[in-house]
């Protein structure tokens, strides 16, 4: 998932009422996680989802509080978007602890963000993040949310990571970005003539 990568942004703001909260990060405008508080997944399509039977690029979230600590699942998942990270496929299901951080004095400083994740075609086995956040203000005070944005400067040329400066034209192949377009760009460029293994190794590979 996108918000767990090095391209996730380096900061969190949480916007809590008591039915939908809100974790914005500062990587892109959309890269929001919706939690909705108290509801329920429907589990009769490919995976559990709130919506239409269709992937969303972030999932779907839902979650509930138990005492001081938030707990969520998120499903649903557009798979195969890496961005640069590990490859996760379209099982890929998360479940995810917020609890706050108190100083000696009971004052809140941060958050401890606990993620366990979950995808049979992708991983072996769960992985599990912990990270921490520190509180750096309220929401309505300081300057306001910065957000960044993703500009291009490298492209596929000829199967290679090549940066090219405005006014530039080179050939450009669009691609299937749900398809794992790094591995069909690989396939194409770098792996002409070869076969793929008719029969397992002795790891089962």
């Amino acid at each position: 998932m996108r918000r767990l990568t090095q391209y996730g942004g380096g900061t969190v703001a949480l916007v809590m009422t008591p039915d939908l909260i809100l974790d914005m990060r500062n990587a892109a405008k959309t890269l929001v996680t919706q939690i909705h508080i108290g509801r329920q997944f429907d589990e009769t399509g490919v995976v559990p989802r709130l919506g239409p039977d269709v992937p969303q690029w972030f999932g779907e979230t839902i979650g509930f509080w138990d005492g001081e600590a938030l707990i969520t699942w998120t499903s649903n998942i557009q798979g195969w978007i890496s961005h640069g990270a590990h490859e996760f496929s379209g099982k890929l299901q998360s479940i995810e602890i917020y609890t706050p951080r108190e100083d000696p004095s009971g004052k809140l400083i941060g958050l401890r963000h606990e993620v366990v994740l979950y995808d049979e075609e992708a991983f072996v086995e769960p992985v599990r993040i912990v990270h921490y956040l520190d509180k750096q203000r309220e929401l309505n005070e300081g300057d306001p949310f910065e957000i960044m944005e993703c500009v291009p400067q490298s492209f596929p040329v000829d199967g290679h990571t090549t940066p090219m400066s405005p006014g530039q034209t080179f050939e450009y192949t669009v691609p299937d970005i749900y398809g794992r377009p790094w591995a069909q760009i690989w396939e194409r460029y770098h792996e002409e003539g070869m076969e793929r293994p008719r029969e397992r190794g002795p790891f089962g590979l």
